[in-house]
């Protein structure tokens, strides 16, 4: 098997630093082999590249995952993989899965959001679909990825809201959440980008005054207990926007 290779980091930095559009929109990205060295004891999969799905970011997740799932959480929490395969190995899906770069006038920051590092890291195309695996794969489970479908229902959710906030990667924290709405449906049915934000706010001014870190999963699930009517109480953004969140 082959290792798995990453950019050079003063390589990965010279390309963020010289984002040319015109080498996004090819069928591959040129880049200077000589430049690209191997990681140690980590190897490239075979056939990932036709597992995924552009159209299908919970079964894009779970195929990197499981691809991955050797690698530890400290280089999982560093671009340099990440990069290399946006740039390399997949770069086809991250096209398709952000087509705008192929259209006209299509600007640096696009490139910069999907296929860099930047200041969402979560945000960016294979980092936040292995970490939102991570978080919520759960082999005591009958279908271990069960909680990541439930938080790859709302992309807002994931991306924007709860999955902004550094408490995510506490597991418990993130798996209490879950467990929480997939045993509450009726929360994400109806205005769950407005109840989503609310769940989001109400976590982060809890960190305020609680160690959320040290908390439990049984934790987040009663917090959410706890406010479950005002959940359901929401019907659009505009119940949450400039008002007054409580914490109990």
């Amino acid at each position: 098997m082959e290792l798995q290779k990453v950019f050079k980091r003063s390589y990965m930095e010279e390309l963020r630093r010289n984002i040319h559009v015109s080498d996004y929109q090819g069928e591959i990205f040129p880049f200077e082999p000589s430049k690209v060295k191997s990681l140690a004891n980590i190897y490239k999969p075979e056939g990932l590249l036709d597992r995924l799905d552009p159209e299908d970011d919970f079964t894009s997740a779970v195929e990197i995952y499981k691809a991955y799932s050797s690698i530890s959480p400290l280089l999982a929490s560093l671009p340099d993989l990440w990069v290399y395969l946006a740039h390399v190995d997949l770069f086809p899906y991250v096209q398709q899965r952000w087509p705008k770069v192929l259209e006209d006038g299509v600007d640096e920051k696009y490139i910069l959001n999907h296929w860099h590092e930047n200041d969402h890291f979560m945000r960016t195309t294979f980092a936040g679909l292995w970490w939102h695996t991570y978080l919520t794969y759960d082999e005591s489970r009958t279908n271990p990825t069960e909680l990541t479908e439930v938080l790859f229902k709302s992309q807002d959710f994931r991306t924007l809201r709860f999955g902004e906030l550094g408490l995510i990667r506490h597991k418990p924290a993130m798996m209490g959440v879950l467990e929480f709405l997939m045993e509450n449906p009726e929360i994400m049915q109806n205005a769950f980008d407005a109840r989503g934000q609310y769940i989001s706010r109400y976590f982060n001014l809890l960190g305020g005054t609680r160690p959320l870190a040290f908390m439990d999963k049984s934790y987040f699930k009663a917090s959410l207990d706890k406010v479950k009517d005002k959940l359901l109480a929401i019907k659009s953004i505009h119940d949450v926007q400039n008002k007054v969140i409580d914490i109990e």
